[in-house]
């Protein structure tokens, strides 16, 4: 079995865990780390390593919907 491991921001971590379960991928919440991010770890075959690509491409779209977000409050104030 191969890991990855992934630093999840807490404010996405409902959606990214949706994802987690209809991708059917073994993980486990490790913790969180120093910037408040929730680490998880994924285990997953070769076979299933398309499926981290996803999961990763998915990630990367919730922290920059989180900054464009973060950008637009800025901007009103």
């Amino acid at each position: 079995m191969r890991k990855a491991e992934f630093e999840v921001p807490a404010e996405v971590f409902g959606d990214f865990a949706e994802k987690l379960t209809e991708l059917e991928l073994d993980n486990r919440v490790l913790g969180r780390n120093e910037d408040n991010e929730i680490e998880i770890e994924v285990s997953y075959s070769k076979a299933e390593a398309g499926l981290i690509d996803k999961l990763e491409d998915y990630l990367e779209e919730l922290i920059e919907n989180i900054e464009e977000e973060e950008e637009e409050e800025g901007d009103e104030d």
